[in-house]
């Protein structure tokens, strides 16, 4: 499931390709932040497939954007633009899927193990 999120993360960033150049907003993230904010945000959409609450997503949502000192809009006007530069974007995914992937390792290890035990 995980990986079929990410398929389509990338499907949707390679289907972008017929779009007209997107203008670079004024308030654009830092593309380090950018990436580290997009990070987050996956975590918590597989946070929330592997059945957490809506209010806990909720919650989280806004500690994430908080902690990153933006909102949905700035993220999301980010979004867009750096979208519209497939073959970087590809780049930036990949670079959030393999921290996903060292990130999962560990606590898919405890949940084996954990599942061993009972």
């Amino acid at each position: 499931m995980r990986k079929s999120t990410l398929f389509l993360t990338i499907l949707l960033c390679i289907s972008c390709g017929s779009r007209p150049t997107v203008q670079k907003p004024e308030n654009i993230l830092a593309e380090d932040l950018y990436v580290d904010l997009f990070f987050e945000l996956e975590l918590l959409n597989i946070y929330q497939e592997e059945g957490a609450s809506g209010k806990t997503i909720d919650s989280l949502h806004r500690v994430i954007f908080d902690l990153y000192n933006t909102d949905t809009l700035q993220f999301l006007e980010s979004h867009k633009f750096y979208q519209s530069q497939i073959t970087e974007q590809l780049i930036r995914v990949d670079s959030v899927i393999t921290r996903i992937e060292k990130e999962l390792v560990p606590i898919n290890k405890l949940d084996s193990l954990r599942n061993h035990l009972e």
